[in-house]
Protein backbone atom coordinates (compact mmCIF):
# COMPACT_ATOMS: atom_id res chain seq x y z
CA UNK A 1 0.00 0.00 0.00
CA UNK A 2 1.67 3.31 -1.38
CA UNK A 3 0.87 6.64 0.82
CA UNK A 4 1.02 10.04 -0.58
CA UNK A 5 3.61 12.12 1.02
CA UNK A 6 2.29 15.91 1.21
CA UNK A 7 5.58 17.11 1.36
CA UNK A 8 6.89 15.50 -2.40
CA UNK A 9 6.99 17.59 -5.14
CA UNK A 10 5.38 16.51 -8.31
CA UNK A 11 7.35 15.13 -11.19
CA UNK A 12 7.38 17.27 -14.33
CA UNK A 13 6.18 14.29 -16.73
CA UNK A 14 3.26 13.13 -14.34
CA UNK A 15 0.00 12.98 -17.12
CA UNK A 16 -2.36 13.39 -14.00
CA UNK A 17 -2.67 16.85 -13.94
CA UNK A 18 -3.14 16.76 -9.91
CA UNK A 19 -1.03 19.40 -8.38
CA UNK A 20 0.60 18.67 -4.87
CA UNK A 21 -1.51 20.04 -2.26
CA UNK A 22 0.77 23.34 -1.79
CA UNK A 23 0.54 24.30 -5.31
CA UNK A 24 -3.52 24.29 -5.85
CA UNK A 25 -5.31 27.29 -6.38
CA UNK A 26 -9.25 27.99 -5.54
CA UNK A 27 -11.47 27.57 -8.61
CA UNK A 28 -12.33 31.40 -8.75
CA UNK A 29 -16.74 31.80 -8.47
CA UNK A 30 -18.49 34.93 -9.44
CA UNK A 31 -20.63 36.47 -7.15
CA UNK A 32 -23.05 39.87 -7.70
CA UNK A 33 -26.35 40.80 -7.96
CA UNK A 34 -28.56 41.72 -10.71
CA UNK A 35 -31.94 43.91 -10.57
CA UNK A 36 -35.20 42.55 -11.35
CA UNK A 37 -38.26 44.48 -12.25
CA UNK A 38 -40.62 43.08 -9.31
CA UNK A 39 -37.79 42.19 -6.64
CA UNK A 40 -37.81 44.59 -3.80
CA UNK A 41 -34.15 43.70 -3.49
CA UNK A 42 -31.12 42.72 -5.93
CA UNK A 43 -31.50 39.39 -6.81
CA UNK A 44 -28.00 37.37 -5.42
CA UNK A 45 -26.15 35.24 -7.22
CA UNK A 46 -23.42 32.55 -7.18
CA UNK A 47 -21.42 30.80 -10.26
CA UNK A 48 -18.62 28.61 -9.18
CA UNK A 49 -17.05 26.56 -11.79
CA UNK A 50 -15.33 23.30 -11.60
CA UNK A 51 -12.45 24.10 -13.60
CA UNK A 52 -9.82 26.71 -14.24
CA UNK A 53 -11.07 29.62 -16.87
CA UNK A 54 -14.09 30.04 -18.72
CA UNK A 55 -16.54 32.55 -18.71
CA UNK A 56 -15.33 35.94 -16.99
CA UNK A 57 -17.56 37.57 -14.37
CA UNK A 58 -19.33 40.03 -16.61
CA UNK A 59 -20.14 36.72 -18.86
CA UNK A 60 -21.51 35.11 -16.03
CA UNK A 61 -23.49 38.11 -14.80
CA UNK A 62 -25.29 38.22 -18.57
CA UNK A 63 -25.70 34.28 -17.63
CA UNK A 64 -27.55 34.56 -14.44
CA UNK A 65 -29.51 37.43 -15.89
CA UNK A 66 -30.48 34.70 -18.50
CA UNK A 67 -30.94 32.05 -16.28
CA UNK A 68 -33.41 34.58 -13.96
CA UNK A 69 -35.46 35.78 -17.24
CA UNK A 70 -35.67 31.95 -18.78
CA UNK A 71 -37.19 30.95 -14.47
CA UNK A 72 -39.61 33.68 -14.48
CA UNK A 73 -41.09 32.97 -18.20
CA UNK A 74 -40.69 29.69 -17.54
CA UNK A 75 -43.18 29.49 -14.43
CA UNK A 76 -45.61 32.31 -16.12
CA UNK A 77 -45.79 29.88 -18.95
CA UNK A 78 -46.38 26.52 -16.91
CA UNK A 79 -49.22 29.05 -15.17
CA UNK A 80 -50.48 29.86 -18.06
CA UNK A 81 -49.96 33.50 -18.50
CA UNK A 82 -47.87 32.84 -21.96
CA UNK A 83 -47.49 30.89 -24.27
CA UNK A 84 -44.41 28.53 -23.62
CA UNK A 85 -43.55 29.18 -27.58
CA UNK A 86 -42.23 32.47 -26.34
CA UNK A 87 -39.48 30.49 -24.97
CA UNK A 88 -38.26 29.32 -28.64
CA UNK A 89 -34.96 31.38 -28.25
CA UNK A 90 -33.69 30.15 -24.80
CA UNK A 91 -34.89 26.26 -24.73
CA UNK A 92 -34.56 23.61 -27.24
CA UNK A 93 -37.69 22.06 -28.59
CA UNK A 94 -37.42 19.07 -26.31
CA UNK A 95 -37.43 21.35 -23.39
CA UNK A 96 -40.45 23.15 -24.52
CA UNK A 97 -42.48 20.15 -25.32
CA UNK A 98 -41.95 19.20 -21.69
CA UNK A 99 -42.94 22.38 -20.06
CA UNK A 100 -45.63 22.43 -22.17
CA UNK A 101 -46.75 18.80 -21.06
CA UNK A 102 -46.54 20.53 -16.95
CA UNK A 103 -48.49 23.64 -18.61
CA UNK A 104 -51.32 21.48 -19.59
CA UNK A 105 -51.34 19.38 -16.43
CA UNK A 106 -51.27 22.18 -14.11
CA UNK A 107 -53.88 23.98 -15.76
CA UNK A 108 -56.34 20.60 -15.77
CA UNK A 109 -55.49 20.39 -11.35
CA UNK A 110 -55.87 24.01 -11.07
CA UNK A 111 -59.36 23.55 -12.54
CA UNK A 112 -60.78 21.11 -9.88
CA UNK A 113 -58.80 23.13 -7.13
CA UNK A 114 -59.48 27.64 -7.48
CA UNK A 115 -58.47 27.95 -4.18
CA UNK A 116 -54.88 26.71 -5.60
CA UNK A 117 -55.34 28.44 -8.37
CA UNK A 118 -55.70 32.25 -6.73
CA UNK A 119 -52.29 31.34 -5.01
CA UNK A 120 -49.78 30.15 -7.94
CA UNK A 121 -51.36 31.61 -10.95
CA UNK A 122 -52.48 35.29 -10.54
CA UNK A 123 -49.45 36.60 -8.35
CA UNK A 124 -45.80 37.39 -9.71
CA UNK A 125 -42.90 35.18 -9.94
CA UNK A 126 -40.37 37.20 -7.39
CA UNK A 127 -36.64 35.42 -7.87
CA UNK A 128 -34.77 35.45 -4.77
CA UNK A 129 -31.26 34.00 -5.75
CA UNK A 130 -29.21 32.15 -8.06
CA UNK A 131 -26.45 29.30 -8.03
CA UNK A 132 -24.80 28.25 -10.40
CA UNK A 133 -22.18 25.51 -11.59
CA UNK A 134 -20.11 25.63 -14.64
CA UNK A 135 -19.55 21.99 -15.23
CA UNK A 136 -17.74 22.97 -18.62
CA UNK A 137 -17.10 25.86 -21.11
CA UNK A 138 -20.29 24.60 -22.61
CA UNK A 139 -22.75 23.60 -19.79
CA UNK A 140 -24.18 25.53 -16.66
CA UNK A 141 -26.40 23.96 -14.29
CA UNK A 142 -28.52 26.68 -12.01
CA UNK A 143 -30.99 26.56 -8.75
CA UNK A 144 -32.97 29.46 -8.11
CA UNK A 145 -35.75 30.41 -5.79
CA UNK A 146 -38.54 32.46 -6.41
CA UNK A 147 -41.33 32.83 -4.49
CA UNK A 148 -45.44 32.92 -5.61
CA UNK A 149 -47.15 35.25 -2.59
CA UNK A 150 -46.58 33.09 0.13
CA UNK A 151 -45.03 30.12 -1.47
CA UNK A 152 -41.38 29.56 -1.95
CA UNK A 153 -40.48 27.28 -4.88
CA UNK A 154 -37.19 26.35 -6.96
CA UNK A 155 -36.38 25.76 -10.40
CA UNK A 156 -33.47 23.70 -11.37
CA UNK A 157 -32.32 24.30 -15.15
CA UNK A 158 -29.16 23.27 -17.16
CA UNK A 159 -28.10 25.42 -20.06
CA UNK A 160 -25.80 24.34 -22.78
CA UNK A 161 -23.63 25.91 -25.55
CA UNK A 162 -25.46 25.22 -28.53
CA UNK A 163 -24.14 26.80 -31.80
CA UNK A 164 -23.27 30.66 -30.38
CA UNK A 165 -26.10 30.76 -27.68
CA UNK A 166 -26.60 29.33 -24.07
CA UNK A 167 -29.63 27.26 -24.53
CA UNK A 168 -31.75 25.33 -21.65
CA UNK A 169 -31.89 21.98 -22.19
CA UNK A 170 -33.54 20.98 -18.81
CA UNK A 171 -36.22 22.83 -16.84
CA UNK A 172 -37.72 21.23 -13.55
CA UNK A 173 -40.30 23.75 -11.99
CA UNK A 174 -41.08 22.83 -8.08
Amino acid sequence: MQQYNHDSIQNDNDASGILPIRERRPIPASDGFIVTELSERPVKYHIARTFHGGPNDAECHSLAMSSCRVVCYATDAVRGKINVEHLHRAMTSQCMDRLQTMAYLVDTHMLTHPELKARFCYLPAIPHWITGMLISDDTLETAVQLTIGRDAYLANMKFEMIGSRWMCTYADLG
